[in-house]
């Protein structure tokens, strides 16, 4: 009956430790949008806008609106985010921690074009 007891504590605590590394990492999330949308909208970058960012769980959704007519393709433009992002020494903790940021390319009517996630393994598997 101890065993059962100090088993059960134990996941407990363990529980309560990963819901707490949890809980920070959404707030880091939530931070990270915030942190964007204050200075949303940005200025243009050949056909490319950032509108806003949006925190969901761990994941930052960044919303870049493509106008249209540029000499790079909006999979392109969002693989050279992406890498940027893995690269970058800023973020690169960050996705260690367990955040990753969601790149989401609209056209002018709205409607989705590319979706890049960025993540962790995501990273790895780019710097090999």
């Amino acid at each position: 009956m101890l065993k059962k007891i100090l088993a059960l504590s134990a996941l407990l605590i363990l529980g309560g430790c990963a819901s707490t590394e949890d809980d920070a990492v959404i707030a880091l999330a939530k931070s990270r949008a915030t942190t964007i949308n204050n200075k949303a909208p940005y200025d243009k970058v050949d056909q490319y806008q950032i509108m806003k960012a949006h925190a969901r769980d761990k994941i930052v959704e960044i919303t870049i609106l493509y106008g249209g007519g540029s000499k790079i393709a909006p999979t392109q433009a969002a693989a050279f985010a992406a890498k940027n992002y893995c690269s970058s020494n800023e973020l690169s903790p960050l996705f260690n921690e367990g955040m990753g940021y969601n790149i989401i390319i609209m056209d002018m009517r709205g409607r989705k074009i590319v979706e890049q996630p960025v993540y962790a393994a995501y990273c790895a598997e780019l710097s090999q």
